[in-house]
């Protein structure tokens, strides 16, 4: 009874803008039929992160998603600190499509080593590489995330402001009405959201549901 009342709230919201959020690195062509069947428009999947790289199959994934009719994709770019910022973006663009034209979210989510006062440079270290790479970017993080990371639920730069935010938030509503009580940076108006966390079985995925 639970399992259907829960398909059945997915299946109502059905008609915003949403879409799903997938750290799966090679999803199947069954698996974006049966998202299909939720009429979502949207899949952001994972095409490099600091424990595994580069998603070798994430061209695939975009191809099997556009073959289940699902129209929109966007990258999502998992980092700390580690990692040199032009091998973070050479590797991603070399594993996306040739006609890629969705949002890369950075996303700031391990651990950061060097001195908090260094962190934000690196962000913006990260963004400015892969610009040159002519990659359209954006932020995905959460508020719990920022101050973890940064120390500071405000602290931003003249670099990261410029970019669009796709936050996260576990609270259930495809809106943005929660924004004022959860808001970081200094962003006033965001463009996505993860309202779930990657914790929504569907499909037999554990993903996360987005509105956009």
């Amino acid at each position: 009874m639970l399992k259907l009342s829960l398909l059945a709230i997915f299946f109502a919201l059905a008609s915003a803008n949403l879409g799903i959020l997938s750290y799966y690195r090679n999803e199947s062509l069954a698996a974006f039929q049966c998202f299909a069947k939720a009429n979502l428009s949207l899949v952001v999947s994972i095409a490099w992160d600091q424990v595994n790289g580069p998603a070798s199959n994430f061209s695939s994934t975009v191809n099997n998603a556009r073959m289940a009719g699902i129209p929109n994709h966007d990258a999502i770019v998992t980092i700390g600190d580690l990692s040199d910022p032009e091998r973070i973006c050479k590797e991603t663009v070399n594993v996306l499509p040739a006609d890629f034209n969705g949002t890369v979210w950075i996303s700031p989510v391990y651990d950061f080593h060097r001195a908090v006062e260094d962190r934000m440079s690196y962000l913006d270290n990260v963004i400015r590489s892969c610009q040159q790479h002519g990659l359209k970017l954006g932020i995905h993080a959460s508020l719990y995330q920022w101050q973890r990371i940064f120390k500071d639920q405000f602290a931003s730069s003249d670099v990261v402001q410029t970019l669009p935010l796709f936050y996260s938030n576990d609270d259930r509503q495809a809106n943005f009405d929660d924004f004022k009580t959860v808001s970081f940076g200094k962003w006033t108006a965001p463009v996505m959201k993860d309202f779930t966390g990657l914790s929504w079985l569907f499909c037999y995925r554990m993903i996360g549901k987005v509105f956009y």
